[in-house]
C-alpha cells in the first residue's frame, strides 16, 4: 500500500509539474510572439508600436489602418503589470518591448509639451484614411484624453512634475469645475467626478471604464486623494451598485460598451488596490462575470471574464480559456473582437445620445491583433498564480 502511494503521489507530483512547464513554454512562446509583432522602423506607424486596425461601423466599411497609440499604450501597461510574474528571461523580453513604446510616446505628447497625450500623433492626421474627417482635424481639434495619458504615464519613466501636473489638469477640467456635464443621468450631473477630455474648452464627459483608469493611475503613483477622486469613486460605486454596467454598458461607457469589458476594468482596479466601497459588490461581480462567459460566444470576452473571475477568487476550470496553442488562438474569433471603439455621440444630452450611441455611421471599431494576445498572456499568468 506504502509503494503504491508513493507512485501516486510522485505521478501526480510529475503531471502538476508537466502542466506548469507546459504553461511556461507557452507564456514563452506567446510573449515571443507578441514581440515579433512589434513594429521595427517607422512608417505608417512609428517604431515600437503595435500595428491596430480601424473600422466603419456603417457602410461603406473602410477597414483602415490606424496609428492611434492607445492600444500600444495599454499592451505597455498589460505587460508592466506582468513584470513580477515572469521569469528573468521573459521579464527583460517584456522591458525591451515596453522600451521601445516609450519611445513612441513624444509623438503624441502636447504641441506645448505639458504632460497631455492624444489618441493620435500631433502632427499626423485624426482618423487617417477616412474621407472625410482626415481632413478636419482643425474642426474637430487634436483633443489630448485621460484614458491615454494615465497609461502612458504609468508606463513611462515620467517625472514626478509630470504626474502632479497631470494630477492638477484633471481635477481642473473635471464635472462642475469650469463646466457642467450634460451628456449623464441627471442624477449623477451634480457629482465632480473627472472628465473623458483633458481640453479646457471640452464639455466634461463620463465614461465608467475611464474613470476606472484615472483612480487606478491616482492610487497607483500614491497621489493625495482630493475630492474630485472621492466623486470619481462614488460615480463607479453608484453605477455598480445599479448594475447600469449590465443593463445600460453603452450609455455608461461610449467608448468601450460591453458589460464584459466594463466588469474586467473594474476588477482590475479592485484587485491591484484596497477599495472597500467596492468590495462589498464582490459577489455581485462574480455572479455576473459568470452569466457574461457562459452567454458571451466570444473568446474574448471569455478570456477577459476568466481573469476577472480569477482575481475575484474564482478558479474554477469551466472558466478557463480552451486554448492550449497560438495558432488555436489565431484560428478563433477574436479577430472579430472589439475592445475600444468611437462613438461620437458621447457629449450628446439625452434623448439624443441614446439614438446617436446606436448610428452605426458615426460608430468606429478599432482593432489590435498584438493586445487580444496580450490579454490572453495576462489570463495565463493568472492561471499561473492561481495554481
Amino acid at each position: 500500500m506504502f509503494n503504491r502511494n508513493c507512485i501516486i503521489l510522485v505521478f501526480l507530483f510529475a503531471s502538476g509539474l508537466a502542466g506548469a512547464q507546459s504553461n511556461d513554454s507557452l507564456i514563452h512562446a506567446l510573449l515571443m510572439d507578441i514581440q515579433s509583432m512589434q513594429v521595427k522602423e517607422d512608417g505608417f506607424f512609428y517604431a515600437g508600436m503595435f500595428p491596430t486596425y480601424r473600422e466603419c461601423a456603417g457602410t461603406p466599411h473602410n477597414y483602415q489602418q490606424d496609428n492611434t497609440v492607445f492600444y500600444t499604450a495599454i499592451t505597455a501597461f498589460a505587460l508592466r503589470n506582468m513584470l513580477p510574474y515572469l521569469n528573468k528571461e521573459d521579464e527583460l523580453t517584456a522591458q525591451n518591448i515596453i522600451a521601445k513604446i516609450r519611445k513612441v510616446y513624444p509623438f503624441y505628447r502636447n504641441k506645448h509639451g505639458y504632460p497631455y497625450y492624444g489618441f493620435w500623433a500631433t502632427d499626423d492626421p485624426i482618423m487617417p484614411g477616412t474621407y472625410y474627417f482626415q481632413y478636419l482635424k482643425q474642426v474637430f481639434g487634436q483633443g489630448e484624453d485621460a484614458d491615454d495619458t494615465v497609461m502612458i504615464l504609468m508606463t513611462d519613466s515620467s517625472s514626478d512634475k509630470d504626474v502632479t501636473d497631470l494630477k492638477q489638469r484633471l481635477i481642473d477640467v473635471a464635472n462642475l469645475s469650469k463646466q457642467k456635464i450634460i451628456a449623464a443621468k441627471k442624477e449623477y450631473r451634480t457629482i465632480p467626478a473627472y472628465s473623458t477630455y483633458l481640453g479646457s474648452r471640452t464639455v466634461p464627459d463620463f465614461d465608467f471604464a475611464v474613470h476606472c483608469n484615472i483612480l487606478y493611475f491616482v492610487l497607483d503613483k500614491k497621489l493625495p486623494w482630493v475630492k474630485q477622486d472621492s466623486a470619481t469613486l462614488q460615480l463607479l460605486v453608484e453605477m455598480v451598485r445599479n448594475r447600469e454596467y449590465m443593463s445600460t454598458p453603452v450609455y455608461l461607457s461610449p467608448y468601450y460598451v460591453r458589460s464584459s469589458i466594463l466588469i474586467y476594468h473594474i476588477v482590475r482596479l479592485m484587485h491591484a488596490f484596497p477599495v472597500p466601497a467596492l468590495e462589498v459588490y464582490k459577489q455581485q461581480l462574480i455572479d455576473d462575470a459568470k452569466k457574461e462567459f457562459e452567454a458571451s460566444n466570444n473568446v474574448m470576452d471569455k478570456i477577459i471574464l476568466s481573469t476577472s473571475l480569477m482575481r475575484l477568487g474564482i478558479k474554477e476550470e469551466q472558466y478557463m480559456p480552451p486554448f492550449t496553442s497560438i495558432e488555436n488562438f489565431e484560428k478563433s474569433n477574436q479577430q472579430q473582437y472589439v475592445f475600444f471603439q468611437a462613438r461620437a455621440a458621447f457629449s450628446y444630452p439625452s434623448p439624443f445620445k441614446q439614438i446617436f450611441l446606436h448610428w452605426s455611421y458615426i460608430n468606429y471599431y478599432f482593432y489590435c491583433p498584438a493586445y487580444y494576445k496580450t490579454l490572453w498572456l495576462e489570463n495565463l499568468i493568472e492561471q499561473q498564480r492561481h495554481r
